[in-house]
């Protein structure tokens, strides 16, 4: 699994149980404490994320906040799409022939 299908997978999880998931803000500290990830790999994933329209983030208190949004549930239900392509959170080695 990916990193940023595990954070999707994580805010997914931290809000599913409520009836409507997508106003529920979720803190990046709270997604690196949930992942035990690096807090700045997280913050990078969830920049990846709200570029594919998964997330939406506004600013809190101190830092963003971020909302999954409902093409980021149907995503963390049925995963469809490789996420990391467009990601620098996890740089690929390049393979030459």
């Amino acid at each position: 699994m990916r990193v940023e299908e595990k954070i999707l997978k994580t805010v997914f999880s931290l809000v599913k149980g409520d009836p409507s998931p997508v106003h529920l803000p979720v803190s990046p500290v709270t997604m690196s404490q949930a992942t035990d990830l690096p807090l700045e790999q997280v913050k990078a994933c969830c920049k990846a994320l709200e570029s594919h329209g998964y997330l939406i983030s506004t600013q809190g208190l101190a830092e963003p906040v971020y909302y999954i949004t409902k093409t980021g549930v149907n995503e963390a239900l049925n995963p469809t799409m490789p996420l990391y392509i467009y990601s620098s959170s996890n740089p690929q080695p390049r393979n030459r022939v």
